[in-house]
């Protein structure tokens, strides 16, 4: 009888280990965290969830070393004219505002905390876990509705890896606005876990803004606890990288709430962009709205993986999930994965899905009206994602998306 296949460690297991093991103080938290990575390892395409996008195979190409964080001064945020109270994670180190916060406004530097149960099998959430050193925390009190945005600007200088958390609490019947930006030209991994509360009544907008270096691998995971009559939007754009997921996690934990949640991805070279998505209908009467559109050329790959879990007390839940690809070239990708799980008998729920070309017809009609064909390509493209573009009620934050838009139909 043959012995088992020893695993010989890659470059990136080896120096996430030796970071691991150099690490002053952990938690049990931290220590139960790392054991349940090495128990499982990075996700590959075997796992299910994460065949079109394997980051076992993608950070086999890791380079241990980091290079020295850029000294340039970091550039404004493309969000800058909408005057948001900035806060930024550079490389996994969080840096507070110097300016004074608006009253009903809590923040500071605190501990890290353990992931969700759903997502204790998750690898690169365990890993965040076991490494990240602080969090970002965040508290919109009781009533408390804020004029102006919180923006939190993730930003990659360096190669090498690093992990970042951050916690917000939304409280009873608050207002706020939260943009997230990930940016630099780093080509390491980052990794960022947000848990965020919506408690009863409160209102949240959230909007993602992910365009870095070509070369940097991206995880993301967003996961949301939903209180009664509370909402949450959430409105995510993509360029890729070499490899970039975003996860939302979305728990509807009590009645008569709601979300949306629009996103859009728009790839070109061999960039890859995946959003996954995982809401759970929990508790009953909760409405859920998905629209999902992504645009790839060359040999772009656009991935979508949404699923909307119906549990047998959640009657009159009304969910609905769409995904639209483009794609503008033969090499490139669209994988789409809509799935609906349903146990309850009283409820509304569909998803759609559909892959195609530019209209030939359309770009016809546009070329005898005097367009040039590259120009009414991306008259056609820019139509199409937007759609998402034009629901965003926010002239400043519009702009800055619809400007994302144009600079990739420019390049």
């Amino acid at each position: 009888m043959s012995e088992p296949q020893r695993h010989i460690p890659t470059a990136f297991e080896t120096a996430v280990n030796d970071a691991f093991k150099s690490r002053s103080k952990t938690n049990e938290t931290q220590l139960a965290a790392f054991d349940r990575y090495e128990k499982l390892r990075l996700p590959n395409r075997k796992v299910e969830g994460w065949k079109w996008s394997d980051f076992n195979m993608a950070l086999r190409k890791f380079e241990p070393s980091r290079a020295e964080p850029s000294a340039k001064t970091i550039a404004p945020s493309a969000f800058a004219g909408v005057d948001p109270l900035e806060f930024r994670i550079i490389d996994g180190r969080i840096e507070l505002p110097d300016e004074d916060m608006p009253e009903g406004l809590r923040f500071g530097v605190m501990d890290t905390v353990a992931t969700i149960p759903e997502l204790e099998n998750h690898a690169i959430a365990a890993l965040n876990v076991s490494l990240s050193r602080k969090a970002l925390g965040l508290e919109v009190r009781e009533g408390v509705t804020l004029e102006r945005p919180i923006l939190v600007r993730h930003i990659n200088t360096g190669a090498g890896f690093c992990f970042a958390q951050t916690m917000m609490r939304f409280s009873e019947n608050a207002r706020a606005t939260l943009i997230e930006t990930y940016e630099g030209e780093g080509a390491g991994f980052y990794s960022h876990l947000f848990h965020t509360v919506v408690r009863d009544g409160a209102a949240v907008k959230r909007f993602v803004l992910h365009d870095d270096a070509g070369d940097a691998l991206t995880h993301s995971i967003c996961a949301v606890k939903m209180d009664e009559k509370a909402r949450f939007e959430q409105t995510a754009f993509s360029t890729g990288g070499r490899l970039a997921r975003h996860e939302t996690h979305l728990h509807f934990w009590s009645p008569s709430s709601s979300a949306v949640l629009n996103s859009a991805s728009f790839l070109s070279g061999e960039r890859h962009a995946d959003f996954t998505s995982d809401v759970r209908h929990l508790a009953e009467s909760c409405q859920a709205r998905q629209l999902h559109k992504g645009v790839a050329s060359d040999s772009g790959r656009n991935v979508f993986q949404g699923k909307f879990f119906v549990q047998r007390n959640a009657q009159k839940t009304d969910a609905k999930m769409t995904a639209n690809a483009l794609l503008l070239s033969g090499q490139a990708e669209a994988n789409h994965k809509p799935e609906l799980e349903i146990y309850a008998d009283d409820v509304e729920c569909a998803h759609g899905s559909t892959v195609g070309a530019l209209d030939d017809d359309a770009l016809f009609y546009l070329r005898q009206r005097g367009l040039d064909e590259a120009a009414a390509k991306a008259l056609l493209v820019e139509a199409f994602i937007g759609e998402i573009v034009e629901r965003i009620e926010e002239d400043g934050i519009r702009d800055a998306f619809a400007l994302s838009v144009k600079d990739w139909l420019d390049e």
